[in-house]
């Protein structure tokens, strides 16, 4: 039984009270070291001797070293090709399998599952599955006579090798498309049928407009994820190498902090981040994000 205290609270409140946990959560786990990692990027500090003000010199020194730069450009590289490819190819995927069915069901879980994999398990089974020397792929492609790309050994197949490691970890992205994709009122569909829209025009005209915000939501994500959580991923994989063309801007964070002891230039960096992260999901958003649904009848009988 619940106190007597408690029983006279109205639900709101009561509501409110189920909040707390949450709030505590991301006031001490994200608020605070978010606000004591931005002040600590105006110091110097190694962990070992008192903090001492610096100003803008951490800012300045991350943006002159060639390698904060080369990790920046290598970072936007690994998220201006496969966000888009890694949103559109599950959305279409949710799109083919949108009917129901036994085979459909499995297909769904397939899909799914990578997305569910710890990062160093993922990263380890696709460091084996492209050695350029046993990896399955490799195999393969020496059955069909074909040339064997270095993958992580080569700087030229770095990046693509990481590109296509990505590609499969679409299953959240797929699950949400395909949850929108069912909310879909089917009068729309119905109606257009009716007025004679065949189904291409069924698939840019009215599917497409109407899945374009959980798309950009999707791809906000996804940014943000790539950006910030590829560390893991690289740094078991190619370490930033070979020849730094895989040296992103969290290996850079990493290698300031906890390799140099220089937290105050891993902090500026790490607000550079965030910032590059904000431009790029600001510049998407100014793009697509106020993009309207208009439906007519004369849309589909142009």
């Amino acid at each position: 039984m619940l106190p007597k205290v408690f029983r006279k609270i109205s639900y709101t409140r009561k509501l409110y009270f189920l909040l707390i946990p949450y709030t505590l959560g991301i006031l001490l786990l994200v608020i605070l070291p978010g606000i004591f990692s931005f002040v600590l990027a105006f110091f110097r500090y190694d962990a070992l001797s008192s903090p001492l003000w610096v100003g803008n010199l951490n800012f300045i020194l991350a943006y002159t070293d060639e390698l904060f730069l080369l990790s920046v450009q290598n970072s936007i590289s690994l998220v201006l090709l496969p966000v888009p490819m890694r949103v559109l190819g599950a959305f279409l995927i949710a799109r083919l399998m949108q009917k129901k069915g036994p085979l459909l069901n499995w297909l769904r879980a397939s899909i799914f599952l990578p997305s569910i994999i710890p990062a160093p398990a993922y990263a380890l089974a696709w460091l084996w599955i492209l050695n350029p020397l046993f990896g399955p792929v490799n195999i393969i492609l020496r059955a069909l006579g074909l040339d064997l790309p270095g993958w992580f050994a080569d700087p030229s197949w770095a990046k693509p090798a990481l590109i296509f490691m990505s590609l499969w970890q679409i299953g959240e992205g797929f699950l949400i498309s395909l949850a929108a994709l069912s909310d879909m009122p089917t009068e729309l569909e119905d109606a257009a049928y009716i007025d004679g829209a065949t189904s291409g025009k069924m698939f840019w005209l009215i599917t497409l407009p109407i899945m374009l915000p959980t798309l950009l939501l999707l791809s906000f994500r996804d940014i943000i994820l790539s950006l910030q959580e590829s560390l893991t991923t690289i740094l078991l994989t190619t370490n930033g190498g070979p020849y730094y063309s895989t040296y992103t801007l969290p290996l850079f964070i990493y290698e300031q902090g906890f390799d140099l002891l220089s937290f105050g230039i891993a902090s500026a960096a790490m607000w550079s981040l965030y910032i590059l992260s904000g431009l790029i999901i600001f510049f998407l958003y100014s793009l697509f994000g106020k993009e309207g649904i208009s439906i007519t009848d004369e849309t589909f009988l142009s």
